[in-house]
């Protein structure tokens, strides 16, 4: 029977401790995101504590919370308690990251929850709303992106444009792009915009604003099905609610929320192979095609100018001019390109030019074949082949060898410096570089002793400053001693008549201590005197009689004195300085 009785004891004891255990965790709505969705993030535990310390939330944005709830409940005689701790998180960028410890203190004791793992995708087609405190509606605002066409032919260019549409009662006041399209298959440019305007359209049949983000021209380079990435922003709205300011307007919050453009799929289509000719080098759109010659006729050794012009709409960046083939007696030198290209939403424009220089080596008539350029000409849907007419060339005097090279630079007329042709010399005349050393002149020695003279100047200039204001200050002692003397003369010949006696003991001692002190009128006040007497170590007793005297001085004028009074005043005055004299000399 005791057996038994010990046994269920135990075992409640067990029961109480793994009740009584705390348990301090994280939860997350989901383990895997798109980077336009929300993370809900909730830190619980089965105790009442405090100091609780939210983890960093690196490469996330707190867009809610925290927000804090208790649960307490009694259910046939058990205790159930929970707090929690909740945040809303929004992805910055895609990756694999981790959710850090949060800490709270129970009973003194700090307690710690598990890192977790979490993956941010691309973004999502339909981004959860769950628990989002800052939802605004899908059918509120669009990120679209408007394709001018969605099945162009290879290198045939189309332009994606993003538009933001949002309605009247939403206000946007920043975006931050997420992630951005990286057109893998496509060549690619931006069109810049100088002013972002909201203006008004109609997008799914209802009314918006909208405001135009980003506009890009693309030529496909593959065919087939391509994939046109999403833009995904991350944008500050200012939402309305049901409160009021002072004036009747409605009172907006800040909110941020994440949208997308989706996935687009273009199925971009093969140019036709029927009727296509052999050079045909990859040029789509509507061309013209040029070759002109600087010069009909030239003399032997002297270049001239070719130049092969294509001019029009198209993809004028992605394909080759055609090349030249002519005759061994006319040296071809490497062609200059020249592009006058500009590239706005409709696709790229201007021209392409290569410059060839020609040489001929030997006298004739040349005759430069056509050229033929082809093309894929978008309005007719069919190839293209535009040829140059027959240039001929005239070409007078002697075959240019070794022994005419010698007067080959008489002979040549460039028209620019690039055009002039001259021969390799083969003896090379050396001439010596005379360079002008800095070491040694007269401007070296001079910024060398220049520093020197200033130092002696300064120094000299201190000097005579310096001693001159310590010979005024002695002459201002000395005359200040002067007048001390003499008005202790006066101050003793005035015994007996007390208004006149106590003006010159007064003047006396303040002439005497400007005299030790050197103060100027403005410094010249009791408690500087003081500190002045102390730093020059003169005893306590000397400054207390001193300012008894100055006291006896003031207190003259409204109180009556007898002449003993005014005798021991003046004995003391005259032990005083004389006192003050030998401590100080």
């Amino acid at each position: 029977m005791s057996y038994k009785y010990f046994l269920n004891i135990a075992l409640l004891f067990i029961n109480l401790n793994i009740v009584s255990q705390i348990n301090f965790e994280a939860k997350l709505s989901k383990s895997t995101l798109g980077v336009n969705e929300r993370l809900r993030v909730e830190f619980s535990i089965n105790e009442d504590g405090d100091n609780f310390s939210p983890p960093e939330f690196k490469n996330f944005k707190v867009v809610g919370g925290p927000s804090q709830s208790i649960k307490n409940s009694w259910v046939n005689g058990a205790r159930s308690y929970s707090k929690s701790y909740t945040y809303f998180l929004s992805p910055i960028k895609m990756g694999t990251y981790n959710i850090g410890q949060a800490k709270i203190e129970v009973k003194g004791k700090v307690y710690k929850t598990l890192p977790l793992e979490i993956k941010v995708v691309s973004a999502v087609k339909n981004p959860n709303r769950e628990n989002d405190p800052n939802y605004v509606s899908d059918s509120e605002i669009y990120l679209v992106s408007e394709i001018s066409k969605s099945s162009p032919f290879l290198n045939e260019g189309f332009s994606v444009v993003y538009k933001l549409y949002f309605s009247s009662n939403i206000g946007i006041t920043n975006w931050r792009e997420l992630s951005s399209p990286r057109y893998a298959d496509f060549w690619s440019q931006n069109i810049d915009i100088d002013n972002y305007t909201i203006e008004d359209g109609t997008y799914k049949g209802k009314s918006f604003r909208y405001v135009t983000l980003k506009k890009t021209v693309l030529y496909p380079q593959k065919e087939g099905e391509l994939n046109i990435e999403p833009l995904s922003l991350d944008i500050t709205l200012q939402l309305p609610t049901n409160r009021r300011d002072f004036f009747g307007q409605r009172v907006t919050k800040s909110s941020q929320k994440t949208v997308t453009s989706g996935n687009k799929i273009i199925i971009v289509k093969e140019l036709p192979t029927i009727n296509k000719p052999r050079n045909f080098n990859g040029a789509v759109g509507s061309f013209n095609f040029v070759v002109k010659s600087s010069k009909s006729q030239l003399s032997v050794s002297e270049a001239l100018e070719l130049e092969l012009q294509i001019k029009g709409n198209g993809n004028l960046k992605l394909f080759q001019l055609p090349k030249l083939s002519l005759p061994s007696s006319l040296e071809i030198y490497e062609p200059e390109r020249i592009e006058k290209i500009s590239t706005n939403i409709s696709g790229m424009k201007g021209s392409v030019r290569d410059l060839y220089t020609i040489v001929p080596s030997s006298p004739g008539k040349y005759k430069i074949p056509k050229i033929e350029f082809s093309y894929f000409d978008l309005q007719s849907k069919k190839y293209k082949t535009i040829s140059s007419s027959e240039i001929n060339i005239d070409v007078d005097g002697d075959k240019w060898n070794n022994d005419s090279a010698k007067n080959i630079n008489s002979k040549i007329k460039p028209k620019n410096i690039s055009l002039e042709f001259l021969p390799f010399k083969t003896k090379s005349e050396f001439v010596e570089i005379k360079t002008k050393t800095f070491f040694n002149t007269n401007i070296f020695w001079g910024l060398f002793i220049t520093p020197f003279i200033i130092t002696i100047v300064i120094i000299l200039v201190t000097n005579y400053l310096f001693g001159r204001n310590k010979f005024l200050k002695t002459d201002t002692s000395i005359h200040s001693k002067r007048l001390a003397k003499k008005y202790l003369l006066e101050a003793k010949s005035n015994l007996g008549n007390k208004k006149e006696f106590y003006e010159s003991l007064d003047r006396a001692l303040h002439n005497y201590l400007k005299s030790i002190t050197l103060f100027d009128n403005s410094n010249y006040t009791k408690i500087n005197i003081e500190n002045e007497l102390k730093k020059r170590k003169i005893d306590a007793d000397i400054i207390k009689t001193l300012n008894q005297l100055f006291n006896n001085c003031e207190m003259a004028r409204y109180t009556p004195i007898t002449n003993v009074e005014m005798e021991s005043d003046y004995t003391n005055a005259f032990d005083i300085i004389s006192k003050i004299d030998k401590l100080i000399n």
